[in-house]
């Protein structure tokens, strides 16, 4: 036991010797550092909402340490006793050696509120048509004052297997935590426009149109598919004399005309 107390006690003054070495003959030098701010003192149920992400520090000590990539630093707020609006100073905590010239901010207002938990509706926007998602609702974490204003996760679909969410209400509200943060989307559809486009008979071979009618008809679809249409190609029934009966119309898929197309056609042999 008297063995180990010495080795202890060397130990301590090596890392001494070595502290006091430092500060006496390195080089002292000034550091400035984001480092994350941490809450502590708030239970599972509560949540303190208006703090910034990260304090900005500047450091100041001799240059083995503070040019440390890996030194220790951390910045805190305690809230153990905080209730509604508070005002906390900035605590920060640096090896012995260091110090701390500047924290900014300094001082930090917030307020302490219980944290809500409930489900959101997914919606997902297109400017080509409704998307509709894997899953309906997702989970929702935040502040009491935000999530009352909470009222679906909206996403904005560029196209990927996965659309980004973000809690909503009348803008978008920072603050709240979803769970998932990204959904799968599971059907794409575009949506349809009606156009008037021209119809062009299409006799079975050895025969010729002599009359035909209507000239045009109203078509439904996706736009994209419309705008690749000039025109409406008609197969027209191998039979002399006139023709009068609904029109087979050859339309790509997703395209339908508006009612049912009824024509009159006359064809003779060539």
């Amino acid at each position: 036991m008297r063995i180990r107390l010495l080795e202890l006690g060397f130990s301590f003054i090596a890392a001494f010797a070595v502290w006091y070495l430092l500060k006496e003959k390195a080089p002292v030098v000034e550091r400035a550092l984001s480092v994350p701010l941490k809450v502590v003192g708030l239970g599972n149920d509560r949540v303190a909402d208006g703090l910034p992400k990260e304090v900005l520090l500047r450091l100041r000590g001799p240059a083995p340490l503070v040019e440390d990539k890996t030194l220790p630093v951390s910045a805190y707020l305690d809230l153990s006793n905080a209730d509604g609006a508070f005002v906390r100073e900035v605590q920060v905590a640096v090896p012995q050696g260091v110090e701390v010239l500047e924290v900014r901010p300094a001082r930090v207002e917030g307020q302490v509120e219980s944290l809500v938990r409930q489900a959101l509706p997914v919606l997902l926007t297109s400017p080509d048509g409704p998307v509709e998602p894997e899953v309906k609702t997702v989970q929702a974490e935040g502040p009491r004052s935000r999530m009352e204003k909470a009222r679906l996760a909206l996403g904005l679909d560029t196209g990927g297997e996965e659309v980004a969410l973000v809690a909503f209400g009348e803008g978008p509200l920072l603050g709240i935590r979803l769970s998932p943060e990204r959904v799968r989307v599971k059907s794409r559809s575009s949506f349809l426009e009606s156009r008037l486009l021209p119809l062009r008979p299409v006799p079975p071979p050895g025969y010729r149109v002599l009359e035909f009618s209507p000239k045009a008809v109203r078509l439904v679809g996706p736009k994209g598919v419309l705008d690749e249409l000039s025109e409406v190609m008609v197969r027209l029934p191998g039979t002399t004399g006139v023709y009068e009966g609904s029109l087979d119309l050859l339309l790509p898929p997703g395209v339908s005309p508006v009612g049912v197309v009824l024509g009159r056609a006359r064809l003779a042999l060539e």
